[in-house]
């Protein structure tokens, strides 16, 4: 009986093992699938979570600062708002994006909108600058209407005054004759002479009057017209004529090749004198396209002696494969035969070819204008009646200061900006009013003038 229940004992211990084996087994299957599908949800979340930002982009510090300006909001919700004020800021277009902002602005590849508004600035400075210029014009004929209306009012005022001593002297000699009347009524005949020669000599002054007060309405009709025109000037002060550099001012009569020299059509008559130079062209078109191209003609010329009405030149300079020939014209851009030029000078020069621009030799410029017949304008300003600008080299522009600067590079850097800006601006609204614009090269080539 001992056996059989200590072998009934071990029976129900190895049922129990097993039963507790297998449920252990069953909750080790369920744990081990659990498991796999967590990990394939977190491999997915992190998949996900890498599409928006990486592992290493989440420990950059511009991470960091981004989390921090976004506060409560997600980094999605904060970079898409920011975006969007972006473009609303840019465009007034909270959907645009780069590409479509650039488009909106008209921007360049590389170009920022920071460059585009330096450019409006700078086009601004610029328009304000050439308003201010004609604003200057502008009030200069304003005051010389004005001067012109006070001649008016003066005229005006001359003929009432007159007007008024006749009346006056009128009034005086009624009142005499009423005087006589009353004081002689016996003596009627001979008042009534009295008065009749009077009132001739009424007619006669009031006629002589009446003429002078004709001769003040006609003064006053003439200044009224010149207002007119002067008006008329102010509203036409953008029109010029044809670029004078393009007239002809003589023509080749004859040309001696064995001596290599040649006579014009004018002389002494046309204020020619002896050492004046000329450039040497086929024909007017020829000057045209020099002028505008500012290159040479055929040869050039200078006056070795003038008559009354030719003038002899030799050929300074020239080419044997083009020829000056019978009936080529001849050209000074400085010189006119019927008119004086006017000319304003303005920078520094290199007129003699040392690499070194400086003022003497701007000087040297004004005399050659000077003795060639033309009129150099004073200032750095332009004047409505100017026919050619002269401009020397432009001016570098200056290297930004040093943080140390002394007073003295600061007024060099400021002297050196102001005359980079005037030379812009001169060169600006002479472009804009249609003034020819003259380097050395180009007065060279329109004079006829051999360097050196």
């Amino acid at each position: 009986m001992a056996s059989r229940s200590g072998g009934t004992g071990i029976l129900v211990a190895l049922v129990v093992f097993v039963v507790l084996c297998v449920a252990f087994l069953s909750t080790s299957v369920i744990l081990y699938v659990n498991m796999s599908d967590a990990q394939k949800k977190e491999s997915q979340a992190q998949a996900d979570l890498n599409a928006f930002i990486s592992a290493t982009e989440r420990d950059r510090s511009e991470t960091a600062t981004l989390r921090n300006a976004a506060g409560g909001e997600s980094l999605f919700a904060y970079l898409t708002k920011q975006n969007a004020d972006l473009g609303t800021l840019a465009i007034g277009d909270a959907t645009a994006d780069p590409t479509k902002i650039r488009a909106s602005l008209g921007l360049g590849e590389n170009e920022t909108i920071k460059d585009a508004m330096r450019k409006l600035a700078q086009e601004r400075d610029a328009r304000t600058q050439e308003a201010g210029t004609l604003k200057t014009r502008s009030n200069d004929l304003g005051k010389e209407i004005e001067a012109l209306t006070a001649r008016i009012a003066a005229a005006e005022k001359a003929r009432e005054q007159a007007v008024a001593q006749v009346s006056a002297s009128i009034k005086s000699y009624s009142d005499a004759a009423d005087g006589y009347r009353k004081q002689f009524d016996d003596a009627k005949a001979e008042l009534d002479q009295v008065r009749a020669d009077n009132e001739a000599q009424y007619t006669s002054v009031i006629s002589a009057l009446q003429t002078e007060v004709d001769g003040l309405r006609q003064e006053r009709q003439r200044l009224d017209d010149r207002v007119a025109a002067l008006q008329r000037k102010v509203e036409a002060t953008s029109l010029k004529a044809s670029n004078p550099a393009a007239f002809v001012d003589a023509r080749v009569v004859d040309v001696d090749a064995r001596t290599n020299t040649l006579f014009i059509d004018i002389g002494s008559n046309k204020r020619v004198v002896p050492g004046m130079t000329f450039e040497v062209f086929d024909d007017a078109p020829s000057i045209v396209a020099a002028a505008e191209a500012g290159t040479r003609g055929k040869a050039s010329v200078q006056v070795i002696k003038v008559g009354d009405t030719t003038s002899t030149c030799r050929i300074v300079r020239g080419a044997a494969a083009r020829p000056v020939v019978k009936d080529n014209v001849v050209a000074n851009a400085v010189f006119n035969p019927d008119y004086r030029f006017k000319f304003l000078v303005h920078g520094k020069f290199d007129v003699n070819g040392d690499g070194r621009s400086t003022d003497a030799e701007a000087d040297v410029v004004r005399a050659r204008v000077k003795e060639w017949g033309g009129e150099v304008v004073e200032g750095s300003t332009l004047t409505g009646d100017l026919d050619f600008l002269v401009l020397g080299s432009q001016p570098t522009e200056p290297a930004p200061l040093p943080s140390d600067a002394s007073e003295t590079q600061t007024l060099a850097y400021t002297d050196a900006r102001a005359a980079r800006e005037l030379y812009v601006a001169l060169f600006q609204s002479a472009s804009d009013a249609e003034i020819p614009v003259l380097n050395w090269t180009r007065f060279e080539a329109l004079t006829g003038t051999v360097n050196r």
